[in-house]
This record gives C-alpha cells, sequence and structure tokens, in this order.
C-alpha cells in the first residue's frame, strides 16, 4: 500500500527541476539556431548572386561594339569576384530575336563559360522560352545565365545546392549584341531558326 501510494503521488506531482529541462532541451535549442543561421546564409548566398547575375546583364546590354571570348571569360570573373564564391562559378550568354511570324525565339547566337554548352535553337525553345517574354517583331534579348554552388556551413540535413539565375535584358544603345564571328554579320540567320554558324 505504501508503495502504491508513493507511486501515485510520482505520477501526480507536477513539480519539475528547470535545470534538468534545460540540459535536455539545450542540444535542441542549439541546433534550431544553427539550422536557423545556415538556412537564411543559404538565401544570402542566393541573392547575392542573382544581384550580381543582374549587374553582368546590365553590363553586357551596354556594350555596342564586338565582344569576344576574352570578354566573356573576363566576364564570368567579374561575376565570380562579385558573387564572392569560394567555388567555382559559370555562366552562358545567349542573344535571341524575336520572330513574330512564327511567333517564337529565334537563336542568334549563344556562348557558355567555364563548361558550359552552347544552347542549340531546340534547346532555347525548350529551356529559356517560358522565361523570355513576347517582344516587338525583330528585337533582341540578351540571356544571362549563372551558376555557381553554396555548400551549407554546418550539416543540418542541407546538402550542397547549385544555384542558378536568369536574367533576360534588351540591348540599352545598340540593337543587337554580337560576338566576334558569331552574330555580327557573318553568319545568316534562317527563319527556320539555324543559323550557317551552328557549328562555332
Amino acid at each position: 500500500m505504501r508503495l502504491r501510494r508513493v507511486l501515485n503521488y510520482a505520477l501526480r506531482d507536477e513539480k519539475g527541476s528547470f535545470s534538468i529541462e534545460a540540459v535536455l532541451m539545450f542540444p535542441l535549442l542549439v541546433w534550431a539556431f544553427v539550422a536557423m543561421y545556415v538556412f537564411f546564409e543559404g538565401l544570402r548566398e542566393s541573392n547575392i548572386n542573382l544581384k550580381a547575375t543582374y549587374t553582368i546583364s546590365d553590363l553586357l546590354s551596354r556594350e555596342t561594339g564586338l565582344i569576344d571570348e576574352t570578354y566573356l571569360e573576363g566576364i564570368n570573373d567579374v561575376y565570380g569576384w562579385l558573387s564572392r564564391s569560394a567555388n567555382p562559378v559559370s555562366m552562358r550568354v545567349t542573344v535571341v530575336r524575336y520572330d513574330e511570324a512564327s511567333n517564337r525565339h529565334i537563336r542568334i547566337w549563344s556562348r557558355g563559360i567555364a563548361g558550359r554548352e552552347d544552347l542549340t535553337q531546340a534547346e532555347v525553345e525548350e529551356k529559356l522560352t517560358p522565361h523570355v517574354p513576347i517582344m516587338a517583331d525583330a528585337d533582341t534579348a540578351i540571356v544571362v545565365e549563372t551558376w555557381t554552388t553554396y555548400d551549407p556551413l554546418m550539416d543540418i540535413g542541407l546538402v550542397q545546392t547549385e544555384i542558378h539565375n536568369l536574367v533576360v535584358t534588351n540591348p540599352r544603345f545598340s540593337e543587337q549584341l554580337m560576338l566576334e564571328g558569331l552574330g555580327d554579320g557573318g553568319g545568316s540567320i534562317h527563319n527556320d531558326g539555324t543559323d550557317d554558324t551552328e557549328g562555332l
């Protein structure tokens, strides 16, 4: 009977030790704090990369002369510096023209930097067209895509994530951004979206 009373008392007793509860909850609180920091650090990295992509797109939109491969490689280095990424960065620049008759965007030229592949006309229609607005007939647009990776500072369940941004800009002071040897008048663009410089 005495044992039963002791057990009943223990079950009904609502008193507790704050220090024991704190010890039990402290690891969870630390994990929650670290998880929030890592999560918001990822958002910050994503925001920085998006702003860097907008800056690169704005630089390209102001070009009035021919650009070349060296210029694009330098622009990729500028993107890496602006994004302050500890991981390798890469980008792709694609110039498209809107054709009102066929209601589609025609690839003029595309160049990938730091290992990225150039886009074909079929890939432009598949990957870029959903993101490029309808423009006036024969208007051109510069599509800048950038990539980097985000490594979480601590293992909280997040894995290494690729950060991909896409920004579309119209040329500001010229009809078209021209790449030396491609899309500068050296190849003819056909109505079916192919060109004479497809293999360049």
